[in-house]
């Protein structure tokens, strides 16, 4: 993906609980640089740490890409140098792919005592304003004091937006007349440590923050405008963005791919879908990556690429076929901000729109197994800025109802020598189909077939033949699975009567969120929409003894519905589990708890058949 600037600080272990910061003082200047004549960013950094605890052992990452320098690294525990200190400097990888030109400064501190104290200093310079985008308060540690200074002259236009604040943290401005600059300081105390917690907003809506806008500068005759408006950063964009294609490579291949094929649609289709499979998406949301797109014949050739390569080889193989095809930036909701703020770190992510018969269709290629014309979660109702020449266009990403992600089930079953028998039949569209596709193909066929088949079961006492699916390469269908089973959980029997639980996959029933523990909103990643049903045939001399009690919880963000009815010899069961709204908010835990435990009560109920007197 595009650079996300807004990097919070961790580096690959949970940070020690037993670590204090008792001061922090960070200090901003923006100046002018001579040599390039244009202004840069010196940032100094001075921790002090305090071990509450023995052995306590601290993890110090700072990260750099090419537009930034680390000038000096210096490290002191208990006043003196630590004997064979040695600041690592490496890119920043997963699975030894580079994913973008992001490095990190990384080195240990132990301190082995309680009581004992450390200081890290880190100095370095950001050659483009632009590149500054976000400070934050926080750090993976507590932090008993800290204070944030920023200089900025006053040949020098900038804006100042301060996020997340609480009444905790105090501002004051002052002027420097030697640096005939305006000096902003913040200062804070008692800061809570960040805290990773799984399916959390980003950190853009979490923490305390300073967002940096660079509108223009004009020193001793030299003017620059950086971004004014968002026309100025749609312009950096459309230039950093020329990249010299080999565009008879391209067309060669657009032209393979789709011959045979005289629907334009279906060829859209075939361009988006190739992209999709053959494409490697190797990016890392939160790097600091470059802005410029590989080359398309680049992406082809290695068959690999980040979302801004993706997105450039599908638009170039589109209009090698004449289609109206154009790049777009777009934050995902991983970011709070949108265009309205003029910055980098608006958006971490590129796709590609076509207009097609007078209708735009998006088309992001990282959504493997997603169909044409269907958006993810990440980008439902995000603003997406797409090229259009010198000018720009601002819309929007459809949002798309909860209808769209169906996991569907329905099963006919029959009592047998204590046992359902029968057929089940599942049917998903949308995210969930996504979801179900991605885990079939990253399986080994051995693998995938016995991860299927226990899926299905539902259970170690459960068989499960026969098993069918519907095409798997076609994603413009529903992907659907049909099988045979035989049922021997969720069915027990007691003096002769037998109690039958309708539904063995309960989804959702112990989903509680710790109220106590937890510090963020909870986001599920997708708006769910789960059926389930159950058809049971009475055996011919059993009756129903009784149902259970039908459940109906509804309010703007989700339902849960459950309910039993019987119709002549047969007892049908229908749950229905519908998220409008992913994002729980953690005003809303006590409420959620309590709708989950009347969930769970309510899967835990049976259906009892009584033999016929």
């Amino acid at each position: 993906m595009i650079a996300f600037v807004a990097v919070i600080k961790s580096f690959a272990v949970e940070p020690d609980s037993s670590v204090l910061i008792t001061s922090a003082v960070t200090e901003i200047k923006f100046e002018w640089n001579g040599k390039t004549s244009q202004v840069k960013v010196r940032q100094k950094e001075v921790l002090n740490y305090l071990a509450e605890g023995y052995n306590a052992n601290i993890q110090v990452a700072e990260f750099y890409d090419n537009d930034t320098e680390i000038d000096q690294v210096s490290c002191t525990v208990n006043g003196y140098k630590p004997l064979g200190f040695s600041p690592q400097y490496s890119h920043h990888s997963i699975d030894g792919i580079f994913y973008s030109d992001a490095r990190v400064c990384h080195f240990p501190i132990v301190l082995k005592e309680k009581g004992n104290k450390a200081t890290s200093t880190i100095v370095k310079t950001t050659e483009d304003p632009r590149y500054f985008c976000n400070l934050y308060f926080t750090e993976p540690y507590r932090i008993q004091s800290r204070e944030i200074r920023v200089s900025v002259p006053r040949w020098m236009k900038l804006d100042i937006k301060e996020l997340n604040f609480g009444p905790n943290i105090f501002k004051t401005v002052r002027y420097d007349k030697r640096d005939d600059a305006d000096v902003f300081t913040y200062q804070v105390s008692n800061l809570a440590p960040q805290k990773a917690e799984p399916e959390s907003p980003g950190p853009t809506y979490l923490y305390p923050h300073l967002l940096f806008l660079p509108k223009s500068a004009s020193y001793n005759g030299t003017s620059i405008t950086y971004f004014n408006t968002l026309a100025d950063q749609y312009a950096w964009y459309k230039a950093v963005a020329v990249n010299g294609e080999n565009r008879e490579a391209v067309k060669a291949k657009a032209l393979e791919l789709t011959q045979g094929l005289s629907d334009d649609l279906q060829k859209i289709k075939k361009i988006f879908y190739w992209v999709q499979d053959n494409v490697r998406y190797i990016a890392f949301e939160d790097g600091i990556a470059g802005f410029r797109p590989d080359k398309a014949d680049e992406v082809l050739r290695k068959k690999y690429g980040d979302c801004k390569g993706m997105a450039n080889l599908t638009k170039n193989l589109l209009v090698a076929l004449g289609f109206d095809a154009r790049l777009c930036w777009i934050g995902t909701n991983h970011i709070a901000y949108d265009y309205s703020t003029p910055s980098l770190a608006v958006d971490n992510h590129m796709i590609c729109a076509v207009n097609y018969k007078g209708k735009q269709y998006f088309l992001d290629a990282t959504e493997t197994y997603l169909p044409f014309n269907e958006y993810a979660e990440r980008i439902q109702g995000r603003q997406v800025l797409i090229e259009d020449g010198e000018k720009y266009i601002l819309s929007k990403i459809p949002a798309t109802s909860v209808s769209q992600n169906l996991d569907y089930e329905k099963r006919l079953l029959n009592l047998q020598a204590a046992a359902l028998q029968g057929t089940a039949q599942h049917s998903y569209k949308g995210e969930e189909k996504e979801y179900m596709l991605s885990r079939i193909n990253a399986l080994k066929k051995s693998d995938y077939e016995n991860s299927l088949m226990k899926y299905l079961s539902s259970g170690e006492e459960n068989t499960v033949k026969n098993v069918t699916t519907s095409d798997l390469n076609n994603y413009d269908e529903e992907l659907s699975i049909r099988y045979n089973v035989v049922q021997k959980s969720g069915i027990s029997s007691f003096d002769k009567e037998y109690y039958v639980e309708m539904d063995l996959r309960k989804e959702f029933g112990n989903f509680q969120i710790d109220e106590a523990s937890r510090r963020h909103d909870y986001w599920l990643p997708y708006k769910f929409n789960i059926e389930r049903e159950t058809e049971l045939k009475i055996p011919s001399d059993y009756t129903v003894g009784s149902l259970p009690q039908d459940l109906s919880i509804r309010n703007a963000n989700y339902e849960f519905k459950i309910s039993y009815r019987q119709e002549g010899d047969k007892v049908f069961y229908k749950k229905t589990l519908r998220f409008q709204n992913p994002r729980i908010q953690r005003a809303q835990f006590a409420q959620w708890n309590a709708d989950i435990k009347k969930l769970n009560t309510a899967y835990n109920e049976t259906v009892i058949l009584k033999p016929k007197s």
